[in-house]
């Protein structure tokens, strides 16, 4: 007979399987979501280079992570957290939208 907190990973797997495919399922939305925001950034990008708009919003950046930081505690996550997350999520974003507003500068030429 097995001691209380002793499961064999047969038991550990099927315990734990239901949990695992909800989080599988968030990964991929979170996949997804992050695949939507680079679309409408590179929208943005767009109106950007053909405007001739700055690439670096510093005051929207400031914005951004000040509304993650206020909605991270409303629903209980640690902002620092949070705002790494997304910090990495604008780092990758400013870099796609340079490719791409580059591409209209022509070579040579920077945003």
């Amino acid at each position: 007979m097995k001691q209380q907190g002793q499961l064999s990973q047969t038991d550990m797997s099927n315990i734990l399987q239901s949990q695992r495919e909800r989080l599988d399922l968030i990964n991929l939305q979170v996949v997804d979501l992050l695949s939507e925001r680079m679309k409408v950034c590179m929208g943005i990008a767009d109106l950007k280079a053909i405007h001739g708009i700055a690439m670096m919003q510093p005051g929207r950046i400031s914005y951004v992570l000040d509304m993650i930081k206020i909605q991270s505690e409303a629903v209980g996550l640690r902002p620092a957290y949070t705002e790494s997350i997304f910090k990495l999520i604008i780092e990758e974003t400013c870099i796609q939208e340079d490719l791409l507003i580059n591409q209209y500068l022509g070579p040579g030429q920077s945003s």
